[in-house]
This record gives structure tokens, sequence and C-alpha cells, in this order.
């Protein structure tokens, strides 16, 4: 069995609810496979939210950045992967993505996978993605899960009409883009689809 079949068989618990009992959160098997499949040794790479993907980034062998505010999961995380003789090149950078991404300098400039799974409340979806868009390479990959919550939805619906976007799979409630050029800003909310027909006003 080899490394990404087994953490699917074992089904590790890295989560946990407010009051400390043990969460299972993780993406599903078909979704952890696909990913599996697109990932490289040598790529850089980055998550929002931590878990059983985080195993898979490792397996493959990316260079590969974290950010979680759940101060228990990455020792949970690294101890699975001592266990099971996974190396890995993991950063965790603890806190919260809107602080992280905004105050911290180690977060590379040129990223080639991203997988959106943080905080899901209204903006963190939108905002994961806009503080990482610009550091996914031309042809790099982005992964946003749990579409079926509407602020995620709003992510992947928006992306899904953008030229720079191409929608390469949806499982269940994962979706996955690849960037394929880097959009014109030069007249603002204009030069967006999503953009293109104003919203009536209700008096």
């Amino acid at each position: 069995m080899d490394l990404l079949e087994k953490l699917i068989y074992d089904n590790p618990s890295f989560h946990e609810w407010p009051d400390g009992s043990p969460a299972n959160w993780a993406a599903r098997p078909p979704v952890l496979r696909f990913m599996g499949s697109l990932l490289r040794p040598g790529m850089t790479t980055l998550e929002t939210g931590a878990g059983q993907t985080t195993v898979v980034f490792a397996i493959s062998g990316t260079s590969h950045y974290i950010i979680t505010n759940q101060p228990h999961e990455p020792e949970r995380i690294r101890e699975y992967c001592r266990k099971n003789g996974i190396g890995g090149d993991l950063h965790f950078l603890l806190g919260g993505s809107d602080t992280v991404f905004a105050n911290n300098g180690v977060i590379p400039e040129a990223l080639d996978f991203v997988f959106i799974d943080g905080a899901h409340r209204f903006p963190f979806p939108a905002m994961d993605w806009h503080y990482t868009e610009g550091r996914l390479r031309i042809g790099a990959v982005l992964g946003i899960d749990d579409i079926d919550i509407p602020s995620v939805r709003m992510l992947h619906d928006f992306l899904s009409g953008e030229e720079e976007w191409d929608l390469i799979k949806v499982i269940g409630k994962t979706s996955f883009f690849k960037k394929t050029g880097i959009p014109d800003t030069t007249l603002d909310h204009q030069g967006q689809k999503f953009n293109k027909f104003k919203v009536p006003l209700i008096a």
C-alpha cells in the first residue's frame, strides 16, 4: 500500500471541536487522489487550513506552506508523518490568514499550487485568493474546498467566468482551476466579466 492510499485507509483526525474533542473534516478520498496526481517533487505549494491534504503535499515532496489558526494541528500532522516515514518540507504559519498574509515575509513569491480551505466565513475565501493569485505561476493550480458554502461558492463562480482561469475539475464540493493568464486591471472592475452587468439598486 503506497503512502497516499495508507493515509486514506488510516483516515486520521487532525482537527478538534471547540471543546477539544477530536474532529475529522478531511477532504474526500477522490480529492486527495486527484491532488496527488497533480503534485510533483520540487513544487512550491501553499494551503490555508490544514489536515489530510497537508499530508498529501508532504508525500508528494513539495515545499509546502500551511496557514492555520489551530495550534495543535501542526504537531498532530508532523507526528503522523513521522510514524509513517513521510519526510516532507512543511512550513506551518500559525494564525489567521488575514494577519499571516499581511505580516509574514517567508511566503514565496512564486507558487505552483494553492489549496484554499481555511476560514469559510465571508470574506476569507476571497481574501485567501486575493493574497495568493498574484503569486501563482501561469499554469499553476488553485483548489477551492467546500464550494457548497455561499461565501466559498462566490469565489468559485467568479473564477468560472474569468478568462484567466480554466476550470479543470469539480469533485463533489471541491473545484480545481488552472491559471492561464494575468488579468488586466487597468480599468479596475470593468475588466472583469463578473462585473459586466450592474445590479439594479433597490430604493
